[in-house]
């Protein structure tokens, strides 16, 4: 069974770094069930995540600041 095929895992949380990995203030990149991901701490300081790729540009938001 390969897990990243198994549309299950997609209803889950899953913790993938510690929060002060994000207080430097970069977003961090990972690849979570084959999805590259981008999290970062929004405007009130709250970890946030999405897709890691601009849609206007398709660059990787992990690129920036």
């Amino acid at each position: 069974m390969l897990t990243t095929r198994q549309p299950v895992f997609r209803r889950f949380w899953h913790a993938v770094m510690p929060l002060s990995m994000l207080a430097a203030g970069r977003p961090q990149p990972f690849t979570l069930l084959g999805e590259p991901i981008v999290l970062f701490l929004d405007g009130q300081g709250r970890p946030a995540a999405l897709k890691d790729r601009c849609c206007h540009r398709t660059a990787r938001l992990s690129l920036g600041r």
